[in-house]
C-alpha cells in the first residue's frame, strides 16, 4: 500500500509498504477517508521542530472500519465511520485509568501516529490503511450523518478546545475569555468558535494574521486585529494561548486577571521561557500546559458536535484528494483536509 513519508526538510515522498493485517485480539484496520493537517505538521516538514526525518506523516483522521479481530465481532461493524485518537493508549494501565491516556504505560512514551517515535511502529494517517491496536479503547464511532471532513481534526486540533477551554467552564462561570491566535492557527480558531457557539463564555479572539481574523469575523466571533501584540489593557478570567510565539506568550501571560487560568497549546522548543512570576503570585494564577489527552477530549466534545451546537467544519479552508496530498501538505492554509 501507499503512504506519505517525511523524507527530509521540505521533502515528502510516497512510499510503498506492506499492507497491515490483523495479527491478534482487539485490533482493527481503518481506511482513512479524511486526514487533517495538524498545526504542527508544517513546522515539522520545514525542519522547525526537534522531530527528525524520516517517518510517515499524518495523525488527525477519520475513517471506515475495513477489518476487525474476531473478539470484536458484534461490537464494531465493518464500514462504520470512526475517529481515532492519534495517541496510542491501552485503556487499562494506571495512567489511562487516571485519564492520562497521553502517557499510556503499556506502550513507549508518546507513542502516536504520524510523529516519532511511534510513527515508526504504527505509521501515519496519509496511508491507504491504518492498523489500530487496543481498538475497544481507541475507536470512537461517529454518526454517519456527520461530514468526515469537518471532524477530521477531532483527535488533536479540535480536542485542544477541551484542553484550552472546555474543561474549565464548570469552574469558571461565564468567564471573560481571551484566545490568542498565532502559529497554532486552527486551534485558536476552533477554541474561539466553540466558546462563541456554545455561549459558555464571553470571548475575544486576538491575532496578528489578517486571514485568520477575517475567518473569525465571518463566523461572528468578536475579534481584535493587531500588527504586533501590544501591552495588554484588558484582563481576563481565562486566557487560551495558541500563539506559539514569545510575543504571543507574553501578551497572554500579561492578560491574566485575578485568580485567572492560563492554558496553552503553544510548543516552545526550549526549557527557558519567562513568566511574570511576581504579578501572577500577587493576583493568583493557574497555568495549564502540556499535551492533549486525545481520546478523553474527543469524547467530551463529540456530543456537542453531534448535536450541531459546535460546528468545527467551519474552520476547514482547503480540501484536496488523496493523490494531491504530497504537494498540498507543504502549502500554507489554515486547515487542510485530505480526502478519499
Amino acid at each position: 500500500m501507499l503512504r506519505l513519508v517525511f523524507r527530509k526538510k521540505g521533502i515528502l515522498e510516497w512510499e510503498e509498504v506492506i499492507t497491515p493485517t490483523i495479527t491478534g485480539e482487539n485490533q482493527a484496520l481503518i481506511e482513512p477517508i479524511a486526514i487533517a493537517r495538524c498545526d504542527l505538521d508544517l513546522p515539522i516538514v520545514r525542519g522547525e521542530t526537534l522531530f527528525r526525518a524520516p517517518f510517515p506523516v499524518g495523525h488527525e483522521f477519520v475513517g471506515h472500519i475495513k477489518g476487525i479481530s474476531e473478539d470484536l465481532e458484534g461490537k464494531f461493524k465493518i464500514g462504520s465511520m470512526v475517529a481515532i485518537p492519534f495517541q496510542i493508549s491501552c485503556g487499562t494501565c494506571p495512567s489511562c485509568l487516571s485519564i492520562h491516556t497521553n502517557s499510556c504505560e503499556t506502550v513507549p512514551y508518546t507513542s502516536a501516529y504520524g510523529m516519532p517515535p511511534g510513527a515508526h511502529a504504527v505509521g501515519g494517517a496519509i496511508s491507504e490503511l491504518i492498523k489500530v491496536p487496543y481498538a475497544k479503547q481507541m475507536l470512537l464511532e461517529l454518526d454517519p450523518k456527520l461530514n468526515p471532513v469537518g471532524i477530521a481534526s477531532l483527535s488533536d486540533n479540535i480536542s485542544e478546545v477541551w484542553k484550552l477551554a472546555g474543561r474549565f467552564l464548570e469552574r469558571k462561570k461565564d468567564p471573560k475569555t481571551l484566545v490568542v491566535g498565532g502559529n497554532a492557527g486552527s486551534i485558536g480558531l476552533y477554541t474561539a468558535l466553540y466558546l462563541h457557539q456554545t455561549k459558555k463564555a464571553e470571548v475575544m479572539y486576538v491575532d496578528t494574521n489578517r486571514e485568520r481574523i477575517d475567518l473569525a469575523t465571518s463566523l461572528g466571533i468578536p475579534v481584535t486585529f493587531v500588527s504586533n501584540f501590544p501591552k495588554p489593557t484588558e484582563k481576563y478570567d481565562l486566557v487560551c494561548d495558541a500563539s506559539a510565539t514569545k510575543e504571543g506568550w507574553e501578551f497572554a501571560t500579561r492578560s491574566m486577571g485575578k485568580n485567572a487560568i492560563l492554558s496553552s497549546a503553544s510548543i516552545f522548543w526550549t526549557n527557558r521561557l519567562e513568566i511574570p512570576y511576581l504579578e501572577m503570585y500577587n493576583q493568583g494564577a493557574e497555568i495549564q500546559i502540556g499535551r492533549v489527552e486525545s481520546i478523553d477530549s474527543m469524547k467530551a466534545l463529540y456530543p456537542e458536535i453531534q448535536k450541531g451546537i459546535f460546528t468545527p467544519e467551519k474552520i476547514v479552508t482547503k480540501t484536496v484528494p488523496f493523490a494531491e496530498a504530497k504537494e498540498a501538505w507543504l502549502e500554507e492554509s489554515i486547515k487542510l483536509v485530505v480526502t478519499r
